[in-house]
C-alpha cells in the first residue's frame, strides 16, 4: 500500500511535467510562426499574387485604353506564337544570354586569377575592378550611346583612327546586338570576378604544391585542380546570371531601346512596351508567362547540371 501511495504522487507529477513542457512547446511553435507570418505575408503579397494574377490575366483582353476585359482563352497565347517580333525576340534573348554568360565566365574567371595574385597595390586593383559593376546600368547604357555613337564616339574614334572605318553600332542590327552585348559584359563581370575570388581563396594551397610536384604547373593545374573545384561555384553563379541576363531589361532601354527596329529588344524590354506603353496588360502578362518558362528551364537545367558537378567531387 504504501508503495502505491508513493508511486501515483510521482506518476502525476510526471503527467504535470510532460503537460507543462507540451504546453511551453506549443507556445514556441506558435511564437514561431507569428514571427515568421509578416515575412510570409509580405512574400504572399509581393511574389505570389503578382504571379497568379498576372497568369490570371494572360487569358483575358485587358486593356484600359479599349475599355475590355473579355476572355479570350489562349487567345493571346496564339497571337504571341503567330508574331515574328516575338520569334525573333525569344531568339536574341536566348543568343544574348548565352554569350553574355559565356563571355563573363570566361572573363570572371581571367580577372579573378589575376587579381587573386600577389603584387603590389592588389587591393586598388579589386577596388577598381568593382566600379563598372557599382555604376547605375542606366548610366551604363547613356554612357554607351555615346561611346558608340558614330560621329563623336570614342570606339569610333579609335577605329577610324587604326583602319579609316566607323561602323554604325546603333544603326545596324549585327553592331547594335554586339554593343548591348559587350556593354553588359563590362558591366556585370567585375561582380563575378569578386565571387571566383572567394572560390579561388577556399582551395588549399597543399592541392596546388602536389600538382606541381606532378609536374602539372600553370594551364594543367587550372585546368586538373582549380577547373574541377570551382565547376560547381561556376555553375551556381552561370544560373542567377543567365536568369538576370534573360530579364535584362535597363541596358537596352538606355543603349538602343530596343532598336534598330526590334533587333535588340529582350522579353523583358517587350513586356514593358506591351504593358506600359500599348497598356495591353493581357498580352503583356502573356509574355510575362513565356519569360517566366525561359526562367524556369534555365533553372531546372542549371539544378541538373549542379548536381551532377557536385557528385563528381
Amino acid at each position: 500500500m504504501l508503495a502505491r501511495s508513493t508511486t501515483r504522487p510521482r506518476a502525476e507529477a510526471r503527467a504535470r511535467g510532460r503537460m507543462r513542457l507540451g504546453s511551453l512547446g506549443a507556445r514556441r511553435i506558435l511564437l514561431a510562426y507569428a514571427l515568421v507570418a509578416p515575412v510570409v505575408l509580405w512574400r504572399f503579397a509581393t511574389s505570389v499574387y503578382p504571379f497568379a494574377y498576372t497568369a490570371y490575366l494572360s487569358f483575358f483582353d485587358r486593356s484600359p485604353v479599349r475599355r475590355s476585359f473579355d476572355f479570350v482563352g489562349l487567345g493571346n497565347y496564339v497571337a504571341l506564337a503567330q508574331d515574328p517580333d516575338v520569334h525573333n525576340t525569344i531568339l536574341f534573348s536566348g543568343i544574348f544570354a548565352a554569350v553574355s554568360v559565356s563571355l563573363q565566365l570566361v572573363y570572371g574567371l581571367a580577372s579573378a586569377e589575376l587579381l587573386n595574385r600577389r603584387f603590389p597595390f592588389r587591393n586598388v586593383a579589386r577596388a577598381v575592378n568593382l566600379l563598372p559593376w557599382a555604376m547605375p546600368a542606366i548610366v551604363t547604357g547613356v554612357a554607351a550611346v555615346w561611346i558608340f555613337n558614330q560621329d563623336y564616339g570614342l570606339l569610333d574614334d579609335l577605329l577610324w583612327r587604326v583602319g579609316g572605318g566607323r561602323p554604325l553600332w546603333l544603326s545596324d542590327v549585327s553592331h547594335a546586338r554586339l554593343a548591348v552585348t559587350f556593354t553588359d559584359v563590362w558591366k556585370n563581370t567585375p561582380f563575378l570576378a569578386v565571387i571566383f575570388i572567394g572560390g579561388l581563396q577556399g582551395i588549399p594551397t597543399e592541392l596546388y604544391e602536389a600538382a606541381r610536384v606532378d609536374g602539372a604547373d600553370g594551364i594543367r593545374a587550372f585546368w586538373h585542380v582549380t577547373l574541377p573545384l570551382l565547376l560547381p561555384l561556376i555553375i551556381s553563379v552561370a544560373i542567377f546570371v543567365a536568369i538576370y541576363r534573360v530579364l535584362t531589361f535597363d541596358i537596352v532601354y538606355a543603349l538602343t531601346g530596343g532598336g534598330p527596329g526590334t533587333a535588340t529588344s529582350l522579353m523583358s524590354y517587350v513586356v514593358y512596351l506591351q504593358a506600359f506603353r500599348v497598356l495591353n496588360f493581357g498580352y503583356a502578362s502573356a509574355l510575362a508567362m513565356v519569360l517566366f518558362l525561359m526562367v524556369l528551364v534555365i533553372g531546372i537545367l542549371g539544378f541538373v547540371l549542379l548536381r551532377r558537378a557536385w557528385a563528381r567531387l
